[in-house]
């Protein structure tokens, strides 16, 4: 981790808000200042344990140091893994860039249904 931890707000692939609270410097070295929480702003909910938030990863040219950043909202992430943000600034040092390496997409985790064998009185 680069910084201190803030919230932002974070838009699910469906459109739906959450707040998560990430590493400001990372986060801000992908998103710029877009998505804060504002004071201004409600957000009932943080972002649920089953949703794995998109993510973007950086490492400098020897590979010996790899940052991990959530992208914000879809928009982000599409212009990320499209090529539009190729490097950015190391969050830590200030100075040297990180490189783009791969995207993982917004990952949501479901219970698996199981059929008990009880006969709960319908025909299905």
């Amino acid at each position: 981790m680069a910084g201190s931890r803030k919230w932002f707000v974070y838009t699910s692939d469906e459109g739906t808000d959450f707040g998560i609270q990430l590493d400001e410097s990372n986060t801000e070295a992908v998103n710029g200042g877009t998505q804060d929480y504002a004071t201004g702003v409600t957000i009932p909910f943080a972002l649920p344990r089953n949703i794995k938030p998109r993510r973007v990863f950086y490492t400098n040219a020897a590979r010996t140091r790899t940052i991990s950043c959530v992208a914000l909202t879809p928009t982000i992430y599409a212009g990320l893994i499209a090529g539009g943000v190729p490097t950015i600034t190391d969050p830590i040092a200030g100075t040297g860039n990180l490189g783009f390496v791969r995207a993982v997409g917004e990952q949501i985790s479901l219970p698996q249904p199981l059929d008990t064998g009880l006969d709960d009185g319908d025909d299905t």
